[in-house]
């Protein structure tokens, strides 16, 4: 009998009907006949885009003006640069010996209900004093710079059961949702480097370019362990990329709010589909979504899908435009061993810089760190535009009827020992 080739489902039954998905699918389909395609790939070409945005200023023709409706300059605490935190005690808070004897009380109360780590929220794992401080990082996270650190978990104190259940227990005071992270439905995601764990000697490719996780208002990173060198967390405000491209390129984030940007699917059902990166929801608050490997692919480990349309030369420049913007009013915040760090993802972006993996204390084996999709629905996530919410409803609404829950509190490996699951965007 021959083998059943027909794509597994991008989105779910409930979501196609919810949605109206199919409908959505076929008008878009209909909207990507006859265009041209940029050559642009995932690593970033700065003499390239050089040269494509002189062409296109050249030919002019250009808007001149921000988005109808949209503001000339957006103000606030996230709007911030390289030399708005000169301590980083102003975003780290690190914990106190106080604080690691009422976490080590909570894990024991959570216990006492036999659950898994997966099942902690706050109110199986209580922290009167510790949960005021996590709630003020909450408030930072959401309506303030859009960041923080805690800082002191020592990873080798705990088994690792107990060490999820920890980390997973402080998130909670964040945002109590979890989203699932791929097609497999994982919840953690174990960002190492890719082959063999065993490999530990070569620097990990250049640095990253700057985009968001798609899709989660907070991205939640715990670290498990560090590379000797390299491999530091780096962000940027897209609320002051946004101020520099009003000021400079306006015509830019007309094709950044585009609903036309093609986001490969890899191979599924519909084998793409198309929104904007940047949005203006009904509270004026500046929305950045964007996954450059969806977007253009990441040779030679995920190369885009052949059949898809690709990025026009405006789109092309936007996207390394947001990238050298960022690079401007970058920050870059010191790592240490056992960090958990809390980024609004909704309006920063964030990469990391090349590494190199030895062999580190504790047995530790270079750069590891674990991804959690957070989802607060409690009144803090902001107002999601229509695009948006089907991008938040497959991350932390589907039903788990056809993509089941799957927690991996350590990565998966191959028969030979190598690692098979390293991570990746909601692919």
């Amino acid at each position: 009998m021959a083998a059943n080739t027909t794509p597994e489902p991008y989105y779910s039954q409930g979501l196609r009907a919810r949605f109206q998905v199919d409908g959505i699918r076929a008008e878009q389909a209909a909207a990507s006949a006859g265009e041209a395609f940029a050559d642009i790939s995932y690593e970033i070409d700065e003499e390239k885009y050089l040269a494509r945005a002189a062409a296109r200023v050249k030919a002019g023709n250009l808007p001149t003006e921000v988005p109808a409706g949209w503001p000339k300059e957006l103000t606030g605490p996230l709007v911030w640069d390289s030399n708005s935190f000169p301590d980083e005690s102003e975003y780290v808070y690190t914990l106190t010996d106080a604080d690691k004897a009422e976490l080590l009380a909570a894990l024991a109360a959570f216990k006492t209900h036999d659950l898994d780590s997966s099942k902690v929220t706050k109110a199986t794992f209580p922290l009167p004093t510790l949960g005021k401080h996590l709630d003020t990082m909450c408030a930072d996270i959401y309506t303030g710079r859009g960041f923080g650190i805690v800082r002191g978990l020592n990873p080798s104190d705990y088994p690792l059961e107990d060490l999820t259940a920890i980390y997973l227990g402080i998130s909670s005071y964040i945002a109590q949702v979890r989203g699932k992270q791929d097609q497999r439905g994982s919840m953690l995601i174990h960002v190492l480097k890719r082959g063999s764990d065993d490999d530990f000697d070569d620097a990990y490719g250049a640095d990253k370019p700057f985009h968001t996780d798609t899709v989660t208002d907070t991205l939640a990173l715990f670290t498990q362990s560090l590379a000797p060198q390299g491999g530091e967390s780096i962000l940027a405000s897209a609320w002051t990329v946004y101020n520099h491209l009003a000021a400079t390129r306006p015509d830019l984030l007309h094709t950044l709010a585009a609903p036309d940007w093609p986001f490969d699917t890899y191979g599924r059902t519909p084998a793409s589909y198309k929104r904007a990166l940047m949005y203006l929801n009904s509270d004026k608050q500046l929305i950045t979504s964007f996954s450059r490997r969806l977007l253009v692919g990441h040779d030679p480990f995920q190369p885009r899908s052949l059949d898809i349309p690709g990025l026009t030369e405006a789109q092309a420049e936007a996207l390394d435009a947001v990238h050298f913007a960022a690079c401007r009013f970058e920050i870059k915040t010191r790592m240490e061993r056992g960090d958990l760090r809390f980024i609004n993802n909704m309006a920063l972006l964030h990469r990391r810089e090349a590494f190199q993996n030895v062999p580190g204390e504790d047995g530790a084996k270079g750069r590891h760190l674990v991804r959690i999709w957070l989802h607060n629905d409690e009144g803090m996530c902001w107002n999601l535009p229509g695009p948006l919410r089907l991008a938040w409803a497959r991350v932390f609404e589907d039903d788990g009827a056809e993509r089941h829950e799957h927690w991996d509190i350590a990565p998966l490996r191959t028969e030979s020992g190598g690692i098979s699951f390293v991570g990746g965007s909601c692919d």
